[in-house]
């Protein structure tokens, strides 16, 4: 093989790497949109002051986040439920590439601080109707 048979046969390699990541990434977002609602969003951890890009899914039980680029449908992070309170948004706007104009709001437990999510503001009416309506089958037999 000549030289540039060799580059040929490394940038097809490379391109059809690149396609088989789009392709796990689609597939792996269409997995997660199965089991609920999927929205953009950033989390930053207690201690940290760089917010990580992912996805945010409101699950029946859990709120669920996943890392943008992995390729696992298990979550990175999950807050259950039961005692879980988010704060008002913060008056000024984070500004975070992926998201537009997103609102900081903080995610508190049982526990106390668990983490900043920032999200687009059309998304936090959901999130916030999601945390106050009862859990299915929570009180079901109340009389």
């Amino acid at each position: 093989m000549t030289a540039l048979q060799v580059v040929e046969v490394l940038l097809l390699a490379g391109c059809l790497v690149i396609a088989l990541w789009l392709v796990l990434l689609w597939v792996r977002r269409r997995t997660l949109a199965a089991h609920g609602p999927v929205s953009p969003c950033a989390v930053r951890v207690p201690g940290s002051s760089r917010w990580r890009l992912g996805l945010l899914r409101l699950g029946a039980h859990h709120l669920d986040w996943f890392s943008v680029g992995g390729l696992l449908a298990r979550p990175t992070m999950s807050w259950g439920r039961e005692g879980l309170d988010i704060s008002t948004p913060a008056p000024e706007r984070v500004s975070i590439p992926g998201l537009d104009a997103a609102l900081c709001l903080e995610l508190t437990g049982p526990s106390g601080h668990l983490a900043d999510i920032a999200l687009e503001p059309k998304i936090y009416p959901a999130l916030r109707s999601w945390l106050e309506s009862a859990p299915p089958g929570h009180n079901v037999n109340v009389t």
